[in-house]
């Protein structure tokens, strides 16, 4: 018997998989958490005994035996969803943690954090801001699906663009979702586009990485958002080089990041 499992008080109810390494999980905790804030994040955890996926690297740094291997993730269910906790995992294959989240089906167990933190939310958008740009590479999708999961029963009062980036179509996840929200939901476009069409030729739409949308005044031009930090807020969420890049982008324009002794209005989590 592992004794880290005594550790475990949740239990995997859907698996969901969109490509070997992308796939979405539903957690129900043993018992339901507080209301928290979209965008927030939680900690996973699983034994240090359990085996990684076969096809995995060896670990970056080698989990010890008889440990939890804990990792933050967004979540990507809404705040009031507090029976069941969603995710949106991609497969680290050298990392201690997702190869073996990969492995797990449901009716298994888990361990999750007891507390739902973080400030990656919307409740630190001044309410003077008329616009917030959410861009995000791959599965730094997630709070965003969060927050308009939100946005769906009690709408937010900003204009919404988010802009997603992914190397294929395939890899887009929650694309379905988005596009109807983007249909009915109060002001929200959603902009995805892919990085490799030479691999995806049938892709009808947008191509290139979503760091094109910040350059030349696309924003303005074809959409109407103005990169001003006294109007608008950008989130910036996924590969550290995105976010850098973004970023030098917002600098010189007057944005300075965000943190809760001086707030700004460009707000970062970096996903890799």
């Amino acid at each position: 018997m592992d004794p880290v499992t005594e550790k475990y008080n949740a239990t995997l109810v859907a698996k969901t998989a969109l490509t070997p390494d992308l796939f979405t999980l539903k957690i129900r905790p043993d018992k339901p958490v507080p209301p928290y804030t979209s965008g927030q994040y939680v900690l996973l955890g699983l034994s240090s005994n359990r085996a990684r996926r076969e096809d995995s690297e060896a670990e970056f740094k080698e989990s010890k035996p008889d440990r939890l291997v804990l990792r933050a993730y967004s979540l990507a269910s809404a705040g009031y969803e507090t029976d069941e906790l969603e995710f949106y995992i991609s497969v680290v294959k050298n990392g201690a943690l997702t190869p073996r989240l990969a492995t797990l089906e449901p009716g298994e167990r888990i361990h999750v954090g007891e507390k739902i933190r973080g400030h990656f939310t919307l409740d630190t958008v001044p309410p003077s801001h008329e616009n917030v740009i959410l861009a995000a590479t791959g599965t730094g999708l997630a709070p965003y699906v969060s927050m308009m999961r939100q946005h769906r029963r009690q709408p937010y009062p900003f204009r919404f663009l988010i802009l997603h980036g992914s190397p294929k179509s395939w890899e887009l996840g929650y694309r379905q979702e988005l596009s109807l929200y983007a249909e009915i939901a109060p002001r929200l476009t959603y902009l995805p586009s892919v990085s490799r069409p030479h691999l995806d030729s049938w892709w009808p739409g947008k191509t290139g990485r979503i760091t094109q949308f910040f350059e030349n005044g696309i924003l303005e031009k074809d959409f109407g958002m103005s990169l001003n930090p006294e109007k608008t807020s950008v989130f910036l969420c996924g590969n550290p080089d995105m976010i850098r890049e973004i970023t030098g982008h917002l600098i010189p324009l007057g944005y300075s990041m965000y943190t809760t002794q001086a707030p700004g209005s460009l707000h970062t989590e970096e996903y890799w």
